[in-house]
């Protein structure tokens, strides 16, 4: 059901959700994270130590190791490999010395680096690339996973009290190639049950490495949006690296506001959404005006929620070019004063809004910045449906989805697009 926006009286009252209050600005430092990365214990170059080493020295400040199939509890405690999946390397734990070290930052002015336990890649087998990043979880380890399948390895860690986000879903949909596919009902009604059904699922990577495969994927998030905050959950966005080689390091990350710098704090902030997704790329499905920035991307030091307004705070030495605010997919203003300080007055935008709102920050220069999308409560809302499955709710749907997980099946579409872009018939764009 498509929405239709009626005139708005002048004194319409927003009740806005801040994914942001419980930042405590003033006595908070924004720290660097990387949720997605693996070592040589699945298909990294490089051994834990060395690859910590990288990220430490890159002045990261929340780490994830998420080794296909492989769960690391700690980096100094052993994991247990799969074999034939990191060619039967053998890999090591970090020592204890070097793990006070990391984690307290002795060498780094203090600022240690926090482990985030329990991370790990599922379904390490599918060449349909529909990977899950669990944390805090025990579920995901050697588990092959059922091609074209992204729901079983966030209903397991949900079952085993753990937290999930969707990787990279541009590479299963190929709508890097195929754009049009981001606003398709197949995909939209797909992902909505997952996020509706799964509340420990948090959310999915917007961006993804240098951004080339996850172009679309925030089409895909707005489309996404419109049809679960009704059901009274959001979608958080986040960004990673999902690097595997030593020049991957620093591609794209999250920024996390916190007063302390620990697992806890790190987790309570996910599950919140109070946290930000970054890049110091940004693609998009025209292939124009994209940005390749240096990683000092925009920074927000303060957001205040007054009534109908949202005011953005930039750092001034983090440059910022241009805020962009967004609802239900649409841009509904652009700022480019440059000036660190932005204000949406909502009441200026009755006839453009939706459920919800966020922002972009851009730098040439630097790279992007993501908020977590804002909730808008007010008289006279309409909300959208989750589109039904082209295949229905019945047997029919549940004999497709069967027929769809076979291995034969995601080799034949794998070949059959890579046939299609041999010919010419990709890329399309919007």
């Amino acid at each position: 059901m498509e929405k239709k926006f009626s005139a708005a009286p002048a004194d319409r009252e927003y009740k806005i959700i801040n994914p942001y209050e419980t930042v405590d600005w003033a006595n908070s430092e924004t720290y660097k994270a990387c949720l997605h990365c693996h070592t040589d214990a699945s298909d990294g170059e490089c051994p834990l130590d060395e690859w910590l080493q990288l990220y430490y020295e890159a002045g990261y400040d929340i780490l994830a190791i998420t080794d296909h199939g492989v769960i690391t509890n700690g980096w100094n405690r052993e994991r247990q490999t799969n074999g034939i999946f990191n060619g039967f390397r053998k890999v090591t734990p970090v020592s204890n010395e070097d793990y006070i070290r990391l984690t307290t930052g002795s060498d780094r002015g203090g600022r240690g680096m926090t482990d985030i336990r329990g991370g790990v890649e599922c379904s390490m087998a599918v060449v349909s690339k529909t990977h899950v990043n669990g944390y805090w979880t025990t579920y995901g380890q050697g588990v092959w996973g059922r091609e074209n399948d992204y729901e079983t390895a966030p209903r397991e860690i949900e079952r085993l009290c753990g937290y999930s986000v969707l990787n990279h879903v541009g590479d299963w949909v190929n709508s890097n190639n195929y754009p049009e596919r981001a606003k398709n009902p197949f995909y939209i009604n797909y992902f909505a049950n997952i996020f509706t059904k799964y509340k420990s699922c948090l959310g999915l990577e917007i961006i993804n490495n240098t951004d080339n495969c996850t172009r679309a994927d925030r089409i895909l998030w707005d489309e996404l949006l419109q049809v679960v905050i009704p059901k009274g959950r959001s979608i958080w966005a986040f960004g990673d690296d999902d690097s595997e080689y030593r020049k991957e390091v620093g591609r794209s990350f999250e920024l996390f506001p916190l007063k302390v710098n620990n697992e806890q704090s790190v987790k309570q902030a996910m599950v919140n959404g109070a946290f930000f997704a970054a890049s110091r790329y940004r693609k998009n499905t025209a292939r124009k005006n994209e940005i390749e920035g240096d990683g000092l991307v925009p920074l927000v030091t303060d957001i205040r929620v007054d009534g109908s307004k949202i005011t953005v705070i930039c750092d001034k030495h983090r440059g910022c070019d241009k805020i962009e605010w967004v609802s239900d997919g649409k841009i509904i203003k652009t700022d480019e004063s440059g000036s660190c300080s932005y204000t949406l007055d909502l009441g200026e935008h009755e006839g453009e809004l939706g459920c919800y709102v966020r922002f972009v920050l851009e730098s040439a220069a630097h790279g992007v910045t993501y908020s977590q999308p804002f909730e808008l409560q007010y008289e006279g809302r309409q909300n959208k449906e989750i589109p039904a499955s082209p295949m229905g709710n019945g047997i029919l749907n549940k004999a497709f989805r069967l027929w769809y997980q076979r291995l034969s099946v995601a080799l034949a579409a794998l070949i059959g697009e890579m046939i299609a872009g041999k010919t010419g018939k990709i890329p399309k764009t919007m």
